[in-house]
Formats: C-alpha cells, structure tokens, sequence
C-alpha cells in the first residue's frame, strides 16, 4: 500500500473513533488502536495515538482544570505510574505477535463485557479497586489503552462528570507524557511517525467537533452498543491477523 492510501485511511479511522469518543466520551484511543495497528504497525499506532491522547487531554486540562479532584488524581496516577513503567518493560520484551493476541484479548473482555453486563457491578474492596488501577497503569504502559479498567475505578470515586473528565485528562497528560519520552529516547517516535502527524491531528479536531454535534442529537446508549460491537470486530480482527 502507498504512503498516501495509508494516510487516507488512517485518517478516516482515527475520525471515525473520535467521533465516536465524542458521542460516547469513551473508547477513541482503544478502537482506533486494532485498525492503525493493521495499516501502519503497533509501534507507529501507538506513538501516535499516545501523542493524540496526550494533545486531547491537554485541551479538556486547559479549559477544566479547576474541577479537577487531587485528591483522586494522587491516588490514581501512584498506582498507574507503577503500573506503567511494568507495562513499558513487558512491551519491550515480548514479540508483537505475542503483544497483539494480548491486546486483541483484553479488546474483547471490555466489549463483551460493555455488551453483556446489564447492571453495574458493585465494587467495594479498595484492594481490588487498587489492583484495577494498578493493571490500567500496565495495559496502557503496553498499548495506551488502559482507560475502559480505569473508567471502573473512577465510575465509583468520580461522580460529578466534569471532575471524572478533567481529573483523567491530568492522569493521561502525565502518563502519555512518559509514554511519548520513551518513544524519543528509544527512537520509536521518528520520521515515520512524524510523517502521520499532521493527518492524524487535523482527524482528532474534526472528529472530536463532529462527536460535541451528534452527541446532541443522537441516542448515547445506541452509539455505546455500536462501539462495543466494533470493539468486539476489532479484538477479533487482531487475533486473526
């Protein structure tokens, strides 16, 4: 495939998933990641979508920063750094083979369990709460996908919706920030990446802009469903490849 079908492509996925993100204020970075890993490799998707991440967050940070829980934030991003740095190692150890049957398997545990799961769970052991935040931190350390386990937390300690969103934007500053320092240290993060960069932001704006004008007009829960199911092909896709 040529350079330009590549860019063309990846810039309908990734305003498709942000779209979606901005429909259903979930899922953006995780399904874009199964189909950019099929166009342009695991290394280059998930610099990439690290850096949007990142830039997205800095966004939501700069006009919400005052609705921000530090106190929640503390306890998130401790655990989640922990986490990070043993996801990080993992990634650098294991073949990609091995590394996308991981991901496709942990896709289809959050769609299948956004499909199935009809009322919410409650979880009231601060141990397991803190082992959710801990695996979050390794998941995205390894694929920059860690937000659907740490949703689970924040669902329970983050009730306002404007505190549950600017206090994750400030934890995915932080950890897509060490994240994008190790792709330049490690020279993962190159002319090749950089070469997608400018699709892929301008795909980031007009989705999440696209997603703030359905978001009014469109059924959420029928837009949830949906991107389950796309998650759930998704999964299925990487570990048929």
């Amino acid at each position: 495939m040529i350079m330009a079908d590549k860019l063309i492509l990846l810039f309908i996925i990734i305003l498709i998933s942000n779209t979606i993100q901005g429909i259903t204020g979930f899922a953006g970075t995780i399904l874009a990641m199964p189909f950019s890993i099929l166009l342009i490799g695991i290394d280059n998707s998930k610099q990439i979508l690290n850096l949007l991440g990142m830039l997205a967050s800095i966004w939501i940070v700069a006009r919400s920063y005052k609705d921000i829980c530090w106190g929640e934030f503390l306890k998130i991003i401790i655990l989640m750094l922990i986490g990070l740095f043993i996801g990080m190692k993992i990634y650098s150890m294991y073949s990609p083979t091995i590394l996308l049957k991981i991901l496709g398997i942990f896709i289809l545990f959050v769609s299948l369990r956004g499909v199935l799961q009809k009322n919410k769970t409650q979880i009231k052991s601060k141990i397991v709460l803190s082992a959710i935040l801990l695996l979050a931190g390794i998941i995205h350390g390894m694929f920059v996908v860690g937000g659907p386990l740490v949703v689970i937390y924040a669902t329970y300690k983050l009730k306002n919706k404007a505190t549950f969103r600017a206090t994750l934007s400030l934890v995915w500053i932080i950890l897509n920030g060490l994240i994008l320092i190790k792709g330049i240290t490690s020279g993962q993060f190159n002319r090749e990446v950089m070469g997608f960069l400018i699709p892929s932001i301008l795909a980031l704006v007009f989705g999440m802009a696209l997603g703030e004008v359905l978001y009014k007009k469109m059924d959420q829960n029928v837009f949830m469903r949906i991107t389950y199911i796309l998650l759930f092909i998704s999964g299925l896709s990487i570990l048929i490849k």
